[in-house]
């Protein structure tokens, strides 16, 4: 089944805010804004009924509601941060802010949530504004002339389950694309300080551990568009070279499943004598199940990407990451509430896995890869790797054995078993050997294989010194 593409362009001279909305766009097309929220717990007037337990100092950063409040859904409640010391409640903040909520709504938290004893009462106020559509960002700040500028996307895996939404940040930064995610926002613009307040605004919110590197509404979660965030960075890479040149978001769309696309950045006016010139960060969003996830108890934000800086052109082979999700530092964190987390290994819990890597190689090019590395399948009897030595070779394989078929059923990640997710098979791999040296692919040229089976190229890598030869991530656009 053929693909669907959609192309957002822009004209040289685009401002650093144009990645946004060229994302935001990109979004609606494919359908993945969640749509319009409104009520959101941005602070508390009061908290009753609670009792001391014990003399514990303990800190519950992330306890919901039981009841109370309007007709709220099971994955859009709210939470609160409930702080004890020598046993009594002596602070409550807000976290998750939910929606659906109204001022004066009154909340009611189980008391074995919040360290035992009584349940407690928490009267909130709700900020009314309507935040995201359809078409746009749950939240984002696009001032002009601002340095970083981000937007965040609220998308529903699954709008019946506790982490059913996953919430997508995007900041720019000079040429480069930052993204984290994690399983709630706090979209309100105001800080809010202190016992009953909610504390930084435009900041991810969640549990330490679990979907954040530090305690929910920290800075360290925290969007402005004054400075980039890399504290919470899932993964950066570039998006253009300047604003020069035209700058295009070309989405890729599977038709045999259609929560998967892959996006790439391109500035296709930039002069290039292969892909690698002018083809930027490619990436797609995790939107999958499997029976080994639980959206009630964990959330799917993870993602994998193709950064240009490891596209290796001469070596005929790049790279594609698949992270853990969540919002680790540059050291790595673990990330309890991440679906991938089963896979994610470390020597302790601000010490893990940020991602894993797999090479892909071509089998055409001269060149012996890693014992550990993984291969595609490839043969031809009358060269090795462009060598023509055995081309006069009598004891030569037979002719039947040479084999390049297209590669469908490309697992997420070799990395992981079992693995989770294959892509659809309107995605494959083709590697290729040209005679002729120096050839220039570029990302939309197209692989025939009959009339009715031809392929789009996305990304890939690939040496042009004696011969042409490497490999490509194309997208089935014929047939």
């Amino acid at each position: 089944m053929a693909i669907t593409t959609y192309r957002q362009r822009a004209v040289a001279g685009w401002a650093n805010t144009t990645p946004i909305y060229q994302l935001e766009s990109a979004f609606a097309q494919l359908g993945w804004h969640a749509g319009t929220v409104s009520g959101i717990v941005t602070g508390i007037t009061g908290y009753s009924g609670q009792s001391v337990v014990g003399t514990s100092g303990t800190t519950f950063w992330d306890a919901r509601p039981k009841s109370g409040g309007t007709n709220i859904g099971v994955g859009d409640t709210c939470s609160f941060s409930v702080y004890r010391s020598n046993g009594s409640v002596y602070q409550v903040y807000v976290n998750r802010g939910g929606h659906g909520y109204a001022d004066g709504d009154n909340l009611v938290l189980d008391g074995d949530a919040i360290g035992g004893g009584n349940d407690m009462t928490v009267v909130v106020q709700a900020d009314e504004t309507n935040y995201g559509s359809t078409s746009t960002f749950y939240d984002k700040d696009v001032t002009i002339g601002s340095n970083n500028p981000w937007g965040v996307l609220r998308m529903e895996q699954d709008n019946t389950k506790v982490y059913g939404d996953v919430y997508w940040g995007f900041q720019v930064n000079n040429n480069d694309l930052w993204i984290t995610s994690g399983t709630s926002f706090m979209p309100y613009d105001n800080n809010s300080f202190g016992n009953k307040g909610h504390n930084y605004a435009n900041s991810f919110r969640g549990a330490e551990n679990m979907e954040l590197s530090a305690y929910a509404g920290s800075s360290y979660h925290h969007y402005v568009t004054s400075s980039y965030n890399q504290q919470m960075e899932q993964t950066n890479f570039e998006f253009a070279s300047s604003n020069s040149y035209a700058l295009e978001l070309n989405v890729f769309r599977s038709g045999i499943d259609t929560d998967f696309a892959i996006l790439s950045f391109r500035q296709p006016d930039l002069p290039a004598s292969n892909l690698d010139g002018n083809t930027f960060g490619s990436f797609f969003l995790h939107k999958f199940n499997h029976s080994l996830f639980d959206f009630d108890q964990m959330c799917l934000m993870s993602m994998t990407y193709m950064d240009p800086d490891y596209r290796y052109m001469d070596q005929a082979y790049f790279s594609m990451n698949t992270t853990f999700g969540g919002a680790p530092t540059n050291v790595g964190n673990w990330m309890g509430r991440s679906a991938l987390a089963g896979w994610q290994t470390g020597s302790n819990y601000s010490s893990a896995d940020r991602e894993v890597r797999d090479k892909i190689s071509s089998n055409t090019y001269i060149a012996e890869i890693g014992a550990y590395e993984r291969r595609h399948y490839y043969r031809n009897n009358e060269t090795f790797r462009g060598d023509s030595h055995f081309s006069d070779y009598t004891q030569k394989s037979p002719d039947s054995l040479n084999h390049n078929a297209v590669i469908k059923g490309i697992p997420l990640t070799s990395q992981f078993v079992p693995c989770p997710f294959y892509l659809p098979d309107d995605f494959v791999l083709i590697q290729f050997d040209h005679s002729a040296p120096g050839q220039n692919i570029q990302q939309y040229d197209t692989v025939t294989i009959s009339g009715s089976e031809v392929y789009t190229v996305i990304d890939g890598a690939y040496n042009q010194t004696t011969r042409t030869r490497g490999i490509l991530l194309c997208a089935r656009t014929v047939g």
